[in-house]
């Protein structure tokens, strides 16, 4: 068995809290390699699972939906040593990752919804997570009405291990937040704010948005207030590189009132946009457009990548220049998911950016 000792040493390793998701992600892939070699489909299960959540982390879906894939099939083959209960936690990840890919049809994103509600109903969970995915997609969408149909059809069920209460809350407070209800989203979102509910990150997501729908709002204490929140919860999570969903609306917070902090999330996250997942690379666009309409100078000095299709040597950028290279990558981009989505949701909320 001397195989298990070199999947051991991999393990140990992955330990290490220094290291990038991506070398994580390296290092569980040579364990699965040897997993699979010795043919021992258990571990190399539970090996898969791991690397899901650093995919998770570096924003993969291609690659989580590919793992996991493989996952389903050796269940169906090895029953006998893999339990369905253990994947479905990680199946309601790979579920919303087919909408976050719009080159997968909408036909096979309902299907692989339905096949997820078949599983989580014979294992005894109820359709509180199914409902919850289903209304945060809708609030993508902008189909608001929608989105509150499931979110009460969601309260109805009851809470088990498939439901995360604080995520849930979280997306919850997107519906009022976008719907113009800032007094109702702020009253709901205290559980949150007050930390009793609390998940990894869906406290820390809270305080990133209502910082910008305060300030919005009129409501500049509580704005400081959730900045204040916000930056203390992200001190050591320089590395995080999924917060990019939620730091565009914080940066463009920062942008109306301390611009020099906006442009120092800004230089973290454009070189982050460069290399995440549609879904991220579109929202990222969107709040930099919006960011960006709040910078009254007309150009900045940035310390950007070379990568960046902008990238000046002097470091000196153009507002209007950057805004537009922004707005045409999140059309680009609302196109493509209107086209799958069936709606113009998308290019609808890009279109309400540009109006304000």
């Amino acid at each position: 068995m001397r195989y298990t000792l070199e999947i051991q040493k991999l393990l140990l390793q992955t330990q290490n809290d220094s290291l990038h998701p991506r070398e994580k992600a390296n290092l569980l892939k040579e364990a699965i390699r040897i997993a699979d070699e010795n043919e021992d489909v258990e571990w190399a299960t539970e090996l898969r699972l791991d690397l899901i959540y650093e995919l998770n982390l570096l924003s993969a879906d291609a690659e989580e939906i590919t793992v996991f894939s493989k996952i389903l099939d050796d269940y169906e083959n090895h029953k006998d040593v893999i339990k369905e209960d253990d994947l479905l936690w990680k199946y309601k990840w790979i579920w919303a990752c087919t909408f976050d890919l719009p080159e997968i049809p909408m036909e096979q994103v309902k299907a692989i919804g339905e096949d997820y509600k078949t599983r989580i109903l014979r294992n005894g969970y109820s359709l509180r997570s199914y409902y919850h995915r289903w209304s945060v997609e809708c609030i993508w969408m902008r189909q608001y009405d929608k989105a509150k149909e499931y979110i009460d059809k969601m309260l109805n069920e009851k809470i088990d291990d498939q439901s995360c209460e604080a995520c849930e809350l979280n997306f919850m407070l997107d519906y009022y937040l976008e719907t113009g209800q800032f007094d109702e989203a702020y009253s709901r979102a205290q559980p949150l704010i007050n930390k009793q509910v609390t998940c990894y990150e869906a406290n820390l997501r809270a305080y990133l948005k209502l910082s910008y729908y305060a300030q919005k709002a009129g409501k500049p204490e509580v704005a400081a207030d959730m900045c204040a929140r916000a930056e203390e919860a992200l001190l050591g999570r320089e590395k995080d590189e999924y917060l990019l969903l939620y730091l565009g609306l914080f940066i463009a917070y920062n942008i109306m009132t301390k611009p020099e902090r906006g442009w120092e999330y800004a230089e973290r996250c454009i070189g982050w946009s460069l290399r995440t997942n549609t879904l991220k690379k579109y929202r990222f666009s969107c709040d930099m457009v919006e960011a960006l309409k709040y910078e009254t100078r007309p150009e900045v000095s940035l310390s950007l990548p070379e990568e960046f299709p902008l990238y000046r040597p002097d470091g000196i950028y153009q507002v209007s220049e950057l805004r537009n290279y922004f707005y045409q990558q999140a059309e680009e981009l609302a196109l493509r998911y209107d086209a799958r989505n069936g709606n113009s949701g998308y290019m609808d909320r890009l279109k309400q950016l540009m109006s304000n």
